[in-house]
């Protein structure tokens, strides 16, 4: 994904028993990628590991960063579906499959999302990005009644 980013939103579709992941860019692109119960589970572990390593939630999302995203109503802004005009991963999206991830030197974690076969997305995520993913991905599995182990307990190390 070249594209910067503008957008992330993640719902539960009752029909489908999964949840489907759209993230849009200012471009016009918009990316869809369906998680499954086990899928999502396997995401939430590894964010709540990388999130302790970090400092923990607490540590996370009171950084300046995190906090100005905030009063900028990231979290409640509606996902403007009216922009997507392109799919680079078709207008049905992929199944996610497979996790890979490094994190670098100043903390970004590169998260790659891929499907059994085929591409997939690559989104880079600071730690204020980061928080910000886990909170959106653990609220589809709260509205999901998913209930998976680490969903939601992100360790608060002080």
């Amino acid at each position: 994904m070249a594209d910067a980013l503008h957008q992330i939103n993640i719902n539960y579709v009752a029909t489908q028993d999964r949840m489907l992941m759209r993230m849009n860019t200012k471009q016009g692109d918009e990316f869809r990628v369906w998680l499954t119960r086990r899928f999502s589970g396997l995401l939430v572990s590894l964010l709540v590991r990388e999130i302790d390593k970090l400092g923990g939630v607490s540590s996370l999302a009171s950084t300046d960063e995190t906090r100005s995203l905030f009063k900028q109503g990231a979290m409640e802004q509606r996902y403007e579906e009216e922009k997507a005009s392109e799919f680079p991963l078709g207008e049905d999206g992929i199944l996610a499959y497979k996790i890979n991830y490094k994190v670098a030197a100043n903390a970004n974690m590169m998260l790659e999302i891929l499907p059994e076969n085929g591409r997939g997305i690559t989104l880079n995520l600071n730690k204020s990005l980061l928080f910000m993913f886990y909170n959106l991905l653990t609220q589809a599995c709260s509205q999901a009644d998913w209930r998976l182990p680490d969903a939601g307990i992100a360790t608060v190390k002080h």
